[in-house]
């Protein structure tokens, strides 16, 4: 069921739906009600996982507000009930604000678009933290691939053994402790992002 132009309703999402796509036009900006949301960027012919987004948060607002294409994509991680607000309402809310607010509202999306364009996903826990580790690593790992002189790659082979022994011992203790680790989740896994 999908929203009218000229009203907010709540509509429900089963878990692996895609609700927008990087690089596509907005036209709705979401509140998530129950449930979570995945978002993750394509760069480089990868996939990076940037947010978890939960009861309360709102998403996809910076397209409708600045007709930007999405700068992410954006999909239930669990099946989800989400206030759909079409973006005749957004833009209409912001055409009846004030002046003053309007343009302050514009200069911080275009603020916040070029944080997002140098964007890292920040680690909300420690397994969110091992998982980037171990990101950076296997990119380190490529660049002992490349032309590098003898004694310089041994050393650096050397040290990138000693970081994967401790990432796998890292990775038992964030899963150890996964309990007292409440945001382990902030960031998706790359294995629950759709293919």
């Amino acid at each position: 069921m999908a929203p009218g132009a000229d009203e907010i309703e709540v509509v429900n999402f089963p878990k692996g739906k895609v609700l927008f796509k990087q690089g596509e036009k907005g036209d709705a900006a979401y509140i998530v009600n129950s449930g979570a949301i995945g978002m993750y960027r394509e760069a480089q012919g990868r996939k990076i996982p940037l947010a978890t987004v939960r009861r309360g948060e709102l998403f996809g607002e910076m397209a409708v507000i600045d007709a930007s294409p999405r700068m992410a994509t954006a999909f239930t991680l669990e099946d989800s009930a989400l206030m759909v607000i079409p973006i005749d309402i957004m833009l209409d809310k912001l055409r009846k604000a004030d002046p003053f607010i309007r343009a302050l509202i514009h200069m911080l999306m275009n603020n916040l678009r070029g944080v997002h364009e140098s964007y890292m996903p920040k680690s909300r826990s420690l397994a969110d933290a091992v998982n980037m580790l171990n990101r950076q690593s296997d990119i380190v790992m490529r660049f002992l691939q490349s032309d590098l002189p003898p004694a310089f790659r041994d050393s650096l082979a050397a040290k990138l053994k000693g970081l994967e022994a401790v990432i796998k011992d890292l990775k038992r203790v964030a899963a150890t402790h996964r309990e007292e680790d409440r945001r382990d989740d902030a960031i998706p896994n790359e294995a629950e992002l759709p293919q």
